[in-house]
């Protein structure tokens, strides 16, 4: 009699806990799907595809810069104990991109004033810039920009009766500000004016600031 209760105890609780022991293995084996090898290379190549896409997307909206402008420069001369204020004018090169943000924008400009001769007197004057800028919206078509940076300057200026012969090349900070207005989806029109200070003693190219009409285009 001992008996019979003991296997009738041990049949109960093997129901009670052996049951949904089964049931449980048995949904884990059906929610089981066999995956072959080239699926498993596939979904490998479609994630590296998506994360190459979410890391080159901050590049699409870069744009890149160029523009052509003509420019107007008056320079202060100090050589043989003299003040002078001369005049040139010329052609401007830039190139720039955004950075990573349409308001924000690093640029490259190259100006050539070429020979300016009055009497025994000759200039000539090359600039290259390099600017970090900032430019937002004012209303309608019309737009401003603020940039600084590094300007280097060639400067020959001489004057044989009166002895003077300069020959400098001279790193200057320069700060710059403008108006454009967007004419087309990839072209503007504006004018800029910038002012530039030496940062070495030991030249004769003082300071100078420069007008410059800008025709830019947008890549």
């Amino acid at each position: 009699m001992q008996t019979v209760k003991t296997i009738q105890f041990v049949l109960i609780a093997f129901s009670l806990f052996g049951v949904p022991t089964l049931v449980q293995a048995a949904n884990e084996s059906a929610d089981y799907q066999e995956v072959s090898y080239d699926d498993l290379l596939n979904e490998l190549s479609a994630k590296k595809k998506t994360l190459t896409q979410k890391q080159s997307s901050s590049f699409d909206d870069v744009r890149l810069h160029a523009g052509i402008g003509y420019v107007n420069s008056f320079t202060n001369i100090a050589a043989e104990k003299q003040n002078f204020n001369r005049h040139a004018n010329g052609i401007q090169l830039s190139l720039g991109m955004d950075l990573f943000s349409p308001n924000w924008y690093s640029e490259g400009v190259f100006r050539n004033y070429g020979l300016t001769s009055s009497g025994s007197e000759e200039m000539t004057l090359r600039e290259f810039d390099l600017k970090l800028g900032y430019t937002n919206k004012l209303e309608s078509i019309w737009a401003y920009s603020i940039s600084s940076g590094l300007s280097n300057r060639f400067l020959k200026f001489s004057d044989p009766t009166r002895n003077i012969n300069v020959d400098d090349t001279t790193p200057s900070l320069v700060v710059s500000t403008g108006f454009m207005a967007q004419v087309h989806k990839n072209l503007s029109l504006g004018a800029e004016l910038s002012a530039r200070t030496a940062v070495v003693n030991r030249t004769a190219d003082k300071n100078s600031f420069d007008f410059a009409f800008r025709l830019n285009t947008s890549l």
